[in-house]
């Protein structure tokens, strides 16, 4: 008898415990997969040692919302028996119990994580040695401001791997916020237009659109570039501006996004042999755009013809002819070019001077001013310091997007739209302006990666990470405290520019 009562207290506990375990799963989990996963989950808690995935804090930057996966993707990686840790932030765009609900952890405490993810660089301060890290750390041009931080790393012995790198056999990146940059980039430069055609004594429909962090989404963003459309077909452009031209570098990511944005607007795509006529003719009805390919301004200074294969062998035998036979017929440069040092420039520091008169003054007092040049703006959303747009030379950001570069006093203006220069829009986070989108987008991109990266053991040389596919290992830019093979040439860079 009493062997009965304890064999039936035993199989009431049993089963106690089974439905209060069940009970408290994560509603997200529970409603998405049901009894199937709840068992995995039993197994899966009785295992000694599950791979730990950490998201970290975003320390960049007030405005850095973004996160390198969102809620979803989390739910995902518990489903692969993976134990994700966040730590707390309420800047992000996902909040903190949209991450729980998902089944991730919140803790500041993330020192037995096997791989910690981030979007931008992490503080040097925050690095925990002989870990592994994912993050854009902006090294592999060697610059200047960040090595710092790959000093750090190599110190630490940790294990850098950079999204930047993560690109397939013909070097397309695979892991990108790109396409968001170049709508977050565009909507921007619409709205800097209208301030500075309004500095200039304008006011025209480009008023009308704001920056983008101040729309919820990007269809909200799109009805006011809709909007803006509407009135321009209407007539509503002032005819004396002439049409409005913008010129887009790059065949990329942040071609497709700022595209897509522009797409929305009235608009003819012309040749850029063609500029110079629409400068004369265009219709101010709609806009014009034109994509600048490698060959429509590269040229071989020994008069050889242009080669891809070539360019990318010798950039250095190559010049371009942009800031004379296409920037002079330009309104708004979008440029979204790859730049690396000893490839030419679009437009240098002396091109420059070409492209905005040296005693232009404003009269607001003629009622009709003239406008100061052809190129009124350059939004960089490529954001190269001294790159590709030689005289970029700061950053903006979301709460002063905009600055004036005069090219003869080689000065920036921020506190003013007034006066003669070029606007420049250079925000070198502008996928944060779209926050939860754009870690939509850009998780569902790496999400496939960090289960291969939970499987690097960081005790065995690079070479015996044989569980690595070639995509991850020509990503890893330093392991336990060496440059590895593919970027030792960052040392070189460094040696020479000393």
């Amino acid at each position: 008898y009493c062997l009965y009562n304890l064999c039936g207290l035993a199989m009431s506990a049993k089963l106690y415990s089974r439905h209060f375990f069940i009970k408290r799963l994560p509603a997200y989990s529970k409603r998405s997969q049901g009894d199937k996963w709840i068992s995995r989950s039993l197994s899966a808690a009785s295992d000694t040692r599950r791979p730990i995935l950490a998201i970290t804090r975003e320390e960049s930057s007030v405005w850095e919302r973004r996160a390198p996966i969102n809620p979803s993707h989390v739910h995902s990686l518990i489903k692969n028996n993976v134990k994700v840790l966040i730590q707390p932030s309420t800047r992000r765009a996902y909040s903190i119990p949209e991450y729980e609900r998902a089944g991730a952890i919140v803790t500041d405490d993330i020192g037995d994580a096997d791989l910690i993810i981030g979007v931008k660089e992490c503080p040097i301060e925050r690095l925990i040695a002989d870990k592994t890290y994912l993050f854009f750390s902006h090294t592999i041009k060697a610059q200047k401001e960040n090595m710092p931080l790959l000093d750090a790393v190599l110190e630490k012995r940790i294990r850098l791997v950079d999204y930047e790198r993560i690109v397939n056999e013909e070097g397309i990146r695979l892991v990108a916020f790109g396409q968001y940059a170049g709508m977050a980039g565009f909507i921007n430069i619409l709205h800097g237009l209208g301030l500075r055609l309004l500095a200039l004594g304008h006011h025209t429909p480009f008023m009308h659109v704001a920056s983008t962090h101040n729309y919820p989404s990007l269809s909200a963003a799109k009805a006011a570039v809709s909007s803006l459309g509407r009135e321009i077909q209407y007539g509503l452009m002032p005819e004396h501006l002439g049409p409005m031209i913008f010129t887009f570098t790059g065949s990329g990511n942040v071609y497709q996004g700022a595209r897509d944005v522009f797409d929305v607007l009235p608009h003819e795509f012309v040749l850029p042999t063609e500029l110079k006529d629409v400068v004369k003719n265009g219709d101010t009805r709609k806009v014009y755009g034109t994509m600048v390919e490698r060959g429509d301004h590269l040229y071989r200074t020994d008069g050889l013809p242009f080669s891809i294969q070539d360019y990318e062998t010798n950039p250095h035998k190559y010049e371009s002819t942009f800031a004379d036979e296409i920037a002079p017929y330009t309104t708004c440069l979008v440029n979204g070019i790859y730049w690396a040092p000893g490839r030419p420039r679009l437009i240098t520091y002396q091109q420059s001077k070409k492209l905005q008169p040296k005693d232009f003054k404003v009269d607001l007092y003629s009622g009709v001013p003239a406008l100061p040049q052809r190129l009124l703006a350059i939004c960089d959303i490529s954001a190269d310091l001294n790159g590709a747009i030689e005289f970029m030379t700061e950053y903006t950001a979301a709460d002063f997007p905009f600055m004036l570069y005069n090219v003869h006093t080689e000065e920036n203006q921020y506190n003013s739209l007034s006066g003669a220069g070029i606007l420049m829009m250079t925000m070198d986070n502008l996928p944060a302006q779209l926050p939860r989108e754009a870690t939509d987008y850009f998780g569902l991109r790496v999400l496939p990666f960090l289960l291969h990266l939970l499987k690097l053991e960081g005790s065995k040389p690079l070479e015996e990470q044989t569980n690595l596919p070639d995509t991850i290992t020509r990503a890893i830019i330093a392991y336990n405290g060496s440059l590895t093979p593919l970027y030792k040439y960052i040392e070189d860079i460094r040696k020479n520019s000393s």
